[in-house]
């Protein structure tokens, strides 16, 4: 996500070809502090397994090779979108065409990028795939049972009514409905932008450590372990899960008549998941609903937005706002749910910050800033 004011001189540190290995080494070991918090994830993953053999994971050789397509063609996505904006606000040449071309062969062969970004995919494709294989497992672990609790909870704080109903009046009607739906599926794309931009940034920061820290933090502490001591499914299978009577019986109808006129992409990833639910063997698997991932990882991409720059900032924060709309207004969560998440946010973004801090004082960051700095 290049922005103007951080956008306004990019260049590659240029690395000589034999020399790439040698500051990749050096890249692996300024990663050591991400490597250990997966290496830590997998290993409590294996013990959990031992623990509950009932528990049966993916293939890791599948999910790795899933992993790795899906990243190869977001990265490229993501790369082309931030390299776009940068020469169409920032440069604005004559003929944009080759200077984009040029601008994004550029940046997907700079060796400083290219050692920076390279460990940061392989961390996350092994941390994700624990994370995928504890989330599909949480009915499991604990049956999901909190449900009426949380809707209750949800009235309670606002006021003896349910927060989809005070909503609805502003936001029911068809083509509102559809632009909500749409941003909800843009937090995937965000996602992934805001990954791309700090995982192959040209050098490390506090900002990126921080970042990482976080974003890991939050999935192993919010949406690992809170998710399987809060185990719910959400407003939208409230009723699939035999809980009567059903208060957002009235919203899931609406939806669904929304769906005849325009698609509303929330309803088939719903039934998908709950198929997952109530048939192992499918894919697509896990239900989680507190504390909310969606919410609390918008708050974290606002949050480092403004690190980045204003404008960055304001536009995510917009996002993370319209998130939390949409969570409630297409059924995936309780508003307490966001509440709760973004509290947790908070208080992980500015717990790592010292920890970021220390981290770049450390000979191995050191080492591997100053290699990219001379480009040895």
């Amino acid at each position: 996500m290049e922005m103007p004011a951080a956008a306004a001189n990019f260049k590659t540190n240029a690395v000589p070809a034999n020399g790439f290995f040698r500051l990749f080494r050096q890249s692996i070991s300024a990663h050591a502090i991400f490597i250990m918090i997966a290496a830590a994830y997998n290993a409590g993953f294996l013990i959990l397994l031992r623990l509950h053999p009932d528990i049966v994971p993916t293939g890791l050789l599948v999910s790795a090779i899933g992993f790795t397509a899906l990243s190869v063609v977001f990265i490229f996505l993501c790369v082309f979108i931030m390299r776009f904006y940068h020469i169409a606000t920032v440069v604005k040449p004559e003929r944009p065409i080759p200077a984009l071309a040029r601008d994004i062969t550029k940046y997907l062969t700079s060796k400083n990028r290219l050692a920076n970004g390279i460990p940061m995919v392989l961390i996350m494709m092994f941390f994700m795939y624990v994370f995928a294989n504890v989330k599909a497992a949480i009915p499991i672990l604990n049956p999901l049972s909190w449900d009426t609790y949380f809707s209750e909870l949800d009235r309670a704080m606002h006021f003896g009514t349910l927060p989809w109903v005070w909503l609805q009046p502003l936001l029911g009607y068809a083509p509102i409905t559809f632009l909500i739906n749409i941003n909800y599926n843009l937090w995937f794309l965000v996602t992934w932008m805001m990954w791309v931009h700090f995982a192959f940034a040209d050098k490390p920061s506090e900002l990126r450590t921080r970042f990482f820290l976080s974003f890991f933090a939050m999935w192993v502490f919010i949406g690992g372990v809170l998710a399987v001591w809060f185990s719910s499914a959400g407003p939208c299978f409230y009723g699939r899960l035999g809980l009567t009577p059903d208060p957002y019986a009235d919203l899931m109808a609406y939806l669904r008549g929304v769906n005849e006129v325009l698609p509303i992409w929330a309803l088939p990833v719903q039934d998908e998941l709950w198929q997952g639910y109530v048939d192992n063997s499918v894919i697509v698997r896990g239900i989680s609903a507190m504390p909310s991932m969606h919410n609390g990882s918008a708050l974290l991409f606002a949050l480092a937005g403004y690190k980045v720059s204003r404008f960055a900032g304001h536009l995510l924060s917009a996002h993370a706002i319209l998130i939390f709309i949409g969570s409630i207004h297409l059924g995936w969560h309780y508003a307490v749910d966001s509440y709760l998440a973004w509290a947790l946010t908070l208080v992980i973004w500015f717990a790592v910050a010292p920890i970021s801090r220390w981290w770049h004082s450390t000979a191995a960051q050191g080492d591997f800033d100053r290699a990219l700095t001379s480009g040895a």
